[in-house]
């Protein structure tokens, strides 16, 4: 089961579940939110991410759920 993605979530920061900030929701459809990183200067979105990475969509954050694998 996934979190419920809205239009609401654009413009709410992305962080991963340790708390690091990787960017901003661009634009949310068919059930992925396309993110723009921090720090990057492209005019397309830099990272597409399924709503089954999604750990938890809050008033200011989309927190995703990082693999381990370090």
């Amino acid at each position: 089961m996934g979190v419920e993605l809205t239009e609401d979530a654009v413009g709410k920061a992305v962080t991963t579940d340790e708390g690091q900030e990787i960017g901003t929701v661009a634009e949310v459809g068919d059930g992925h939110i396309y993110v723009d990183m921090a720090g990057e200067g492209d005019t397309e979105h830099d990272r597409d991410i399924d709503a089954t990475e999604i750990a938890e969509i809050t008033d200011d954050e989309v927190i995703i759920a990082e693999p381990e694998s370090r």
